[in-house]
């Protein structure tokens, strides 16, 4: 174990290029309940809701995504270290344990006390609210441990769509509104779907490897051929849906629906991605080695521009 270890070994421990995952959920999350507490006509929902209830909880929700999903990082590189997953040669890049920066038990400690701070900014969301969404937190810390086991048995997907999306989702909008948007669910499957193609891009690539550890992912259940075909509709269906969105907002509002539209500006990205991923053959995956990297820098434009779309539609509607 090195002696010497710097702030930097800390950081970069935790994966912080991982964090647009994080972030992405908090800003669409803010700046849909922003537009929804404009006039009744704007929200997608049936009626606005005022002006959001607890702004300070709901700025909270982003250092709680982010230790939570810092703490995952690390469960979940300890026990892919100790189930064989990751390798010192891994295509992955995680390589703090086997180069002697962090004992592996210390990686273990290091993210089971993030997570008990993100479980303490959790606490103190909920207190703020009268514990109503506790189940929302309870299962959120829950995938996030579980993760690991999840991945091995196909559900890996499930808990990030889940962890990154769904939970944060319904989450603020009841932190914001004091109830539950069921709507949040339709706003966050754009950039839910897109975030998962991070993780099934990394899944495609780590094929044989996760095969040959024993893992059962849902890449591997899938197949070469159809996890490729998957990615792509993980590409390209979150256009779609904003696309459908946006004609919806506009039978509502007129022609400021349209601001939604922004996302059309990441097609370019969505299509290398594509391109990237179809032309790679079974055995040849360390062609896309860098294709999570790429998914997520188009997850990133793609979330900053949904949000950005829904206060230009509170602005001009």
């Amino acid at each position: 174990m090195k002696s010497n270890r710097t702030l930097k070994d800390w950081v970069i421990a935790v994966r912080p290029w991982s964090f647009p995952a994080s972030v992405i959920p908090v800003l669409v999350s803010l700046a849909y309940l922003w537009c929804y507490s404009s006039v009744p006509s704007v929200a997608l929902g049936s009626q606005g809701a005022g002006q959001p209830q607890d702004m300070t909880g709901l700025l909270l929700c982003l250092p709680l995504m982010i230790l939570v999903h810092a703490g995952g990082n690390l469960v979940s590189d300890y026990y892919d270290h100790i189930r064989g997953v990751d390798k010192p040669d891994g295509p992955n890049g995680v390589t703090w344990i086997h180069d002697g920066t962090f004992a592996p038990r210390e990686i273990l400690h290091y993210g089971l006390v993030l997570l008990a701070l993100g479980a303490a900014v959790g606490a103190l969301i909920i207190s703020r609210t009268g514990g109503q969404p506790l189940w929302i937190g309870a299962l959120g810390l829950a995938l996030a441990l579980g993760y690991p086991w999840l991945k091995a048995h196909v559900l890996g997907d499930v808990d990030i769509f889940m962890c990154f999306a769904l939970l944060p989702s319904l989450g603020m909008g009841y932190v914001g509104t004091g109830d539950y948007l069921w709507e949040m669910v339709v706003v966050c499957l754009p950039y839910g779907m897109l975030t998962v193609a991070i993780l099934h891009a990394n899944n495609t690539r780590d094929i044989a490897n996760d095969t040959q550890a024993g893992l059962h992912t849902a890449a591997i259940l899938m197949g070469w051929r159809g996890s490729q075909w998957c990615y792509v509709a993980e590409q390209w269906i979150p256009y779609a849906l904003v696309a459908a969105m946006s004609v919806a907002v506009c039978l509502r509002v007129g022609l400021a629906g349209l601001s939604l539209l922004l996302v059309v500006l990441t097609l370019p990205l969505a299509r290398r991605n594509t391109k990237a991923m179809m032309a790679v053959q079974r055995g040849e995956s360390s062609a896309i080695g860098q294709l999570d990297k790429l998914s997520a820098q188009e997850q990133l434009s793609f979330g900053l521009l949904y949000a950005l779309g829904f206060v230009v539609l509170r602005l001009v509607a």
